[in-house]
Parts: structure tokens; C-alpha cells; sequence
């Protein structure tokens, strides 16, 4: 077994001789980021994503309302498939009323709190400063 005074002394002398045979690096000093110009601020993302989610649930609330009218019109006196087409026409017109009523509830809170969040250039405070900038 090697005692441990050896093993400490033989690490710390291959260390040394590490850090004395070690070159600098050759490498940049200063790093400089620069962002292209179209990418949009944080604000202006959020208020898009907003509108395309309301957009795509209507959108699908509407696909849905559709489905269920060619089911129904294709049930054929069928009374189980008008009843799953009559159900699925009923879940996608209280999905869009949930979609439109979400809709309205966040137009009525924003006017009531001065912020525009559906503007092109992102959410704006009363003053016109961006929340996300």
C-alpha cells in the first residue's frame, strides 16, 4: 500500500507540472451578441400566440360543429349515430361559446385596466411604454 504523504506529494508534483507546461489559450476576449432585427419582443410574441389560440379554438370549435352536421346528415335514421352527432355538435358549440366568452372576458379586463395587448407592436401600458421590452 502506498502511504498516503507519497500519493499527495506525487499528485500535487504532477499538478505543478501540469500548470508549468500548460499554454494560454488563444481565444477571443470579448464576446459581442448581436440580434438580428426581426425578431420580435416578448411582448409582441405574447400577444400573437394569444390571438392564434383564440383564432385555432374557434377555428376547431367550428371543424367540429361541421363533422357533427355531415355525422348527423349520415346517421341514415340511425338513432345512436344522430344522438353521437346531435352530442358532438352540442360540445363544440359550448366549446366555442367558452372560446368567444374567454375572448370577451379578456377585451373587457384589458379596457378596464388601460392595456392594449391585442396592438401589432405587443402589450402596451397606458402611457404607451411595452410591459415586455
Amino acid at each position: 500500500m502506498v502511504p498516503m504523504k507519497k500519493l499527495l506529494g506525487s499528485a500535487g508534483l504532477s499538478a505543478a507540472l501540469l500548470a508549468i507546461a500548460a499554454s494560454p489559450a488563444l481565444a477571443q476576449t470579448e464576446f459581442k451578441f448581436t440580434a438580428p432585427a426581426n425578431i420580435p419582443s416578448l411582448g409582441e410574441m405574447l400577444s400573437n400566440i394569444l390571438v392564434l389560440l383564440f383564432f385555432f379554438a374557434a377555428l376547431l370549435a367550428f371543424v367540429f360543429i361541421v363533422i357533427g352536421g355531415i355525422q348527423w346528415i349520415t346517421a341514415g335514421g340511425d338513432k345512436q349515430a344522430a344522438a353521437s352527432a346531435r352530442d358532438r355538435i352540442t360540445a363544440a358549440v359550448i366549446g366555442l361559446v367558452i372560446v368567444v366568452a374567454a375572448f370577451a372576458i379578456t377585451v373587457l379586463i384589458t379596457s378596464a385596466l388601460h392595456i392594449n395587448i391585442f396592438a401589432p407592436e405587443g402589450i402596451k401600458l397606458p402611457g404607451g411604454d411595452s410591459v415586455f421590452k
